[in-house]
């Protein structure tokens, strides 16, 4: 598995709005440009969309999209099992492997994208890295795509990238029988729910499946 750093760079881009957004989304423009050119045109616009905005307007966007009558939800444990019991279990296998790797969640939860791409990033634990990227995190990401169907969103283009990128990243090796069936992203779900296989968060994760 490459290195993983430029999760961290994506995950500033989906906190909270603040005054170094732009300037952020700027230097992850040029490790996209020096590393991952195909995204770079996508990215590019983003930024664009960015620089258009004061920082007051981007939190009430960002705020539109991911909070108050969300377009979709950026915790991953929610997407995936809504109030069921599996978020928490998820939540605590999360909570575990944070504090393994020293990071601090903030205010938070485990599960909240920005917090899982930093996992992904910063973890030793490259089985457990390959796990979260190909059973979690891709699949969420693809699910709340389908939110944003005939939805004109900057954050849109951004989750992407990201999708892609995961995709590029984690491509499954071994864990196929994994995966989720294409009827789960016909956008019909609520939530995205596992497969009869998955056995997501009954385990601690180390290197075993979710």
């Amino acid at each position: 598995m490459t290195t993983l750093n430029h999760y961290n760079q994506f995950a500033d881009l989906f906190r909270y709005p603040d005054e170094n957004l732009v300037q952020k989304a700027k230097v992850f423009l040029n490790t996209v440009i020096n590393n991952y050119p195909a995204h770079a045109e996508k990215l590019s616009d983003f930024v664009g969309n960015l620089e258009s905005l004061a920082p007051k307007e981007h939190q009430e966007y960002y705020m539109k999209t991911f909070d108050v009558n969300a377009v979709c939800y950026l915790d991953l444990g929610y997407v995936m099992f809504g109030e069921d019991y599996k978020r928490a279990q998820l939540l605590v296998n999360l909570q575990n492997e944070h504090k393994i790797a020293g990071i601090d969640c903030g205010s938070e939860l485990g599960d909240h994208l920005p917090n899982v791409l930093c996992l992904l990033a910063e973890t030793n634990n490259t089985d457990f890295a390959e796990e979260l990227g190909f059973i979690i995190t891709l699949p969420a990401v693809r699910f709340m795509l389908t939110k944003f169907k005939n939805t004109d969103n900057y954050y849109k283009d951004l989750l992407e990238i990201l999708l892609e990128m995961l995709q590029q990243d984690f491509n499954g090796e071994g864990m196929k029988e994994f995966a989720f069936s294409e009827d789960t992203f016909s956008g019909k779900n609520e939530f995205l729910m596992p497969s009869p296989k998955m056995t997501v968060c009954n385990t601690n994760c180390k290197p075993k499946r979710f």
